[in-house]
């Protein structure tokens, strides 16, 4: 008799800790916030803390210390009160040992950004600033905005990963003054400004100035990466990717006009530094001119300091990616992210991505109150250090966002900032770990398709509340990846345990990722901030 039991333990532990991350602890359990703006950060002193950023009051702070209990749970109410409509967290990270959110908002009408630090020992209130404001917009330039095609005003933050450095760009398209759309502002540890210039077209050659993306290079250096252009209308079709540098405690711009063949207009793009090759990688959009709806994916390393393009060319999945789609049609995703890995290699996230809009009082303009978004199959490239492919993965998926519009490279545009809490989608996007010995995908779905994401015929997800956590292991020859539960199998067929991912936090030094899990248990829902290890 003891041989069979210790065999069935032996089968059952084995199957246990193969079906989950490993759990480290728990916090306690807290009302599930289902508006606003969520987050969670793992700090350097060990400590981690949980952001309930309310729409409407303030800013609730869940503390826990290095042994993950939880020590407090503090109220900020910052000076910029109600976060308006149209207004987001532009940036949520660690700087010098504090947590420093940029909220923007919209006060009677005039783009303002404020910067709220909250101590990372005690989870008080430390700072609270007004750190940017654009012009008053009128009526007219916001009927211009939205039926016109003229770019909002708005505020871009990017973080350096790997110092405390940060920046702010302040675009103020509706800005008379061409030479003062764009204004670039870096700031060091101690949140004090480095360095501060407009970024305005060079010797006035293109009337038009779009923002790409930034990358900050420690307290030395930031790199925006712009496209300008003219029309027609505007004294002729040239068009160029400009770099501009704003270099520590310079008063000016450097402008390098890269060289992209004139045949390419630059739709949308993101850039990421790689400091093992000292490259910025650019991923964008591109179209041929003249072309209807014919974009591709390119990607181009830019040497910084030397001001030029080192490589460009086509980037694409391979054609097994095709094979294994869930279309017909083959594999149709863009890229989403870039995510540089330790070893200086870098993984490029392609997602499918489908909007529908519908029409109101027989008009359609595209907002998120009448639109929808499917974010269907990904695409996982991993590539060498100078951009070879090295291997690649499908992941087939199908998430329908209701009254949500998402702007392609959303993800990338999320990445060091805070998930907006709306309707459950929160729930339906995806979250890339690079862990120590291999790397994860991890997103919510429902066990129906436990077999059929490997067979292609997937259930399309609407509501999430028959959903459970799981992640795929990025590893083998094969390209649809085997899946598993975060969270371990839930134990009855009416629970489930739902994961936060967007909002999560990974201490690659210690390998612990932190998330928020949404549990329902006998018909009662909670959320717990977890730690776990990959």
């Amino acid at each position: 008799m003891k041989k069979p039991l210790s065999l069935f333990l032996l089968i059952l532990l084995f199957s246990t800790v193969k079906a989950q991350f490993k759990q480290l602890a728990e916090g306690p359990v807290f009302k599930e916030p289902e508006e606003g703006f969520a987050k969670v950060l793992q700090l350097k002193n060990g400590n981690t803390m949980f952001l309930d950023i309310s729409l409407k009051e303030g800013i609730a702070v869940h503390m826990y210390n290095p042994a993950h209990h939880e020590t407090a749970v503090t109220q900020v109410d910052p000076s910029y009160g109600k976060i308006s409509r149209g207004g987001n967290i532009k940036g949520a990270f660690e700087i010098n040992g504090d947590v420093v959110l940029i909220v923007s908002s919209l006060d009677s009408r005039t783009p303002t950004l404020y910067r709220i630090i909250i101590d990372g020992k005690t989870g008080m209130l430390k700072d609270d600033t007004k750190i940017g404001e654009l012009n008053k917009i009128s009526m007219m330039q916001g009927y211009s905005a939205a039926f016109g095609g003229v770019p909002i005003p708005d505020f871009f933050v990017r973080k350096d990963p790997n110092s405390d450095n940060y920046a702010i760009v302040l675009f103020n398209s509706f800005e008379s003054d061409r030479s003062k759309r764009i204004e670039i502002v870096s700031y060091g540890a101690n949140n004090k400004e480095l360095s501060r210039a407009y970024f305005a077209s060079p010797d006035e050659k293109y009337k038009y100035l779009k923002y790409i993306d930034m990358a900050v290079i420690g307290s030395d250096k930031v790199c925006v990466l712009a496209y300008g252009y003219n029309t027609k209308h505007s004294g002729g079709e040239e068009s160029e990717l400009i770099l501009a540098n704003l270099d520590k405690g310079a008063k000016t711009v450097s402008y390098t006009e890269l060289g992209l063949s004139q045949d390419l207009t630059v739709y949308v793009g993101l850039a990421r530094y790689n400091p093992v090759i000292k490259s910025v990688i650019l991923s964008a959009v591109v179209k041929q001119k003249g072309s209807k709806d014919e974009y591709s994916s390119v990607i181009a390393f830019i040497n910084p300091f030397e001001k030029k393009i080192n490589k460009f060319n086509e980037i694409s999945p391979s054609e097994r990616i095709n094979a294994f789609a869930s279309s017909k049609k083959g594999f149709r995703g863009l890229p989403q992210n870039i995510f540089v890995n330790q070893d200086g290699t870098f993984t490029v996230v392609y997602e499918e991505m489908e909007t529908s809009t519908r029409a109101n009082y027989g008009v359609t303009i595209a907002s998120s109150g009448n639109s929808s978004t499917t974010l269907g199959d990904m695409a996982v490239v991993n590539y060498s250090k100078t951009g070879e492919p090295i291997n690649d993965f499908i992941i087939r998926k199908s998430h329908i966002l209701s009254k949500t519009l998402l702007d392609p490279f959303y993800h990338s545009l999320r990445e060091g900032s805070a998930q907006e809490l709306n309707s459950g989608n929160q729930f339906k996007s995806f979250a890339y770990l690079d862990g120590i010995s291999k790397s994860f995908i991890l997103f919510n779905d429902t066990e129906r398709n436990n077999e059929k994401q490997e067979k292609g015929s997937i259930v399309s997800i609407q509501g999430v509340s028959d959903c459970d956590g799981f992640y795929y292991s990025l590893t083998g020859a094969n390209a649809v990846p085997k899946r598993d539960y975060v969270f371990g199998n839930p134990a009855g067929k009416h629970d489930h345990n739902l994961g936060l991912f967007s909002i999560s936090d990974y201490d690659r030094k210690n390998n612990v990722y932190v998330t928020l899990e949404l549990s329902k248990e006998d018909g009662k829902k909670g959320v717990k901030v977890v730690w776990l290890q990959p």
